[in-house]
């Protein structure tokens, strides 16, 4: 059977990490003359990705949520598809995928882009539930339905041909929680679009960078504004710049004008990131769970010590505790501002872990990820 390699994202008009690692992955398949014909979507594929492009010669399929399986099926029998390379980490959708598969002679491969506890657990505050007290309740549903997330999420590995975390660390924790050896969990980390020289001298100002969808699940960015408000009177020659938009913009604002914080930036969505990363002198991960952070891997690329959560998921495969980072634990501000004036009041040891930074990134850079790809999907 002809290689016929497609992708299926949750929505082609998303800009997240998913939709970036996709489009990385599809120049380095073009680039090793294998070109991916299809994308489908559950996304309006009238409506193109504003921030992403494509290449024109991929066709962009709309399926409906309602008749996934049917639909998807049909149109990988009809256009002779051999690889179905499913981005995301919704295990919902995942198992629509796999039953649209199934009885075909395609391989299915789940790309999966979030840590498991993503997916099991739910990360509530005491004043998430002070906001809202139903939180509470969620927190115990979640309990009651985690033997049936565990079991649906087995079950997803098992059907699928290929799972591929996008960190060693993703990878352990599946087996932590299960116990088993997979045979067919593989990890493969996330290409980038952007090579950094580390040659260039930056010129580097007082300025703290984070990076992030400005949303409460999983992010907590939140965190970055408590941690700001111990630090921002005592150091008024330093700024705080959050890059990003989402939902919880409005009420990053309103914490702002509340507390009176000083020297801090709402700069949005930009694509000119690294001319901001060139500037900044640290960088923050505030996250309760990551995949692999993309916006960590462009900040230790140009040279950024990170304060970090100690989050599910990949951040370990980036971030070695005080080697080219300090972790503190998840929603800590206090330890997190501790970590922070570390770093503002001693240039030396931001030089130091800024130049480790770097070196963990030129280690990753020198993987072969087609190479990988090419002997997983056996072409």
């Amino acid at each position: 059977m002809k290689v016929n390699i497609s992708f299926f994202l949750i929505n082609h008009n998303s800009v997240g990490g998913v939709e970036r690692v996709t489009s990385n992955l599809i120049k380095i398949f073009e680039k090793n003359n294998l070109k991916i014909r299809y994308i489908f979507s559950l996304g309006d594929i009238s409506v193109k990705n504003k921030i992403i492009k494509l290449p024109n010669y991929i066709e962009l399929v709309q399926v409906s949520r309602n008749n996934l399986s049917a639909e998807l099926h049909n149109h990988i029998i009809d256009n002779c598809i051999s690889h179905l390379i499913f981005q995301g980490d919704n295990m919902t959708f995942s198992k629509d995928i796999l039953r649209g598969v199934k009885n075909t002679n395609c391989k299915s491969f789940l790309h999966y882009h979030g840590s498991p506890y993503a997916y099991l657990k739910k990360n509530i505050y005491w004043y998430d539930i002070k906001e809202n007290p139903i939180n509470i309740f969620k927190k115990g549903i979640a309990r009651i339905f985690l033997p049936f997330k565990k079991a649906k999420l087995m079950k997803n590995i098992k059907n699928s041909d290929g799972f591929i975390t996008v960190s060693n660390a993703v990878k352990q924790e599946l087996l932590d929680i299960y116990n088993i050896e997979f045979d067919n969990i593989t990890c493969i980390h996330n290409p980038t679009s952007f090579k950094v020289n580390g040659n260039i001298i930056f010129k580097k100002e007082k300025k703290i960078i984070l990076i992030s969808r400005l949303v409460r699940k999983h992010k907590n960015v939140l965190l970055a504004l408590r941690v700001w408000k111990r630090l921002h009177i005592k150091y008024p020659d330093w700024k705080l710049q959050i890059l990003g938009g989402g939902l919880l913009l409005p009420k990053l604002e309103k914490y702002i004008i509340i507390n009176n914080l000083k020297n801090i930036d709402l700069v949005g969505h930009v694509n000119n990131v690294d001319e901001y990363l060139k500037k900044s002198s640290i960088s923050i991960s505030t996250s309760d769970t990551e995949g692999f952070s993309m916006t960590t891997y462009e900040a230790i690329a140009f040279k950024n010590p990170i304060i970090a959560t100690k989050s599910y998921g990949g951040i370990y495969d980036l971030i070695v505790d005080k080697e080219n980072g300090l972790f503190s634990p998840k929603d800590d501000d206090k330890k997190m501002a501790k970590n922070l004036e570390l770093l503002i009041n001693n240039e030396k040891l931001r030089t130091q872990m800024g130049n480790d930074s770097y070196q963990k990134y030129i280690t990753l850079q020198n993987e072969n990820i087609f190479s990988q790809w090419s002997e997983l999907l056996r072409i």
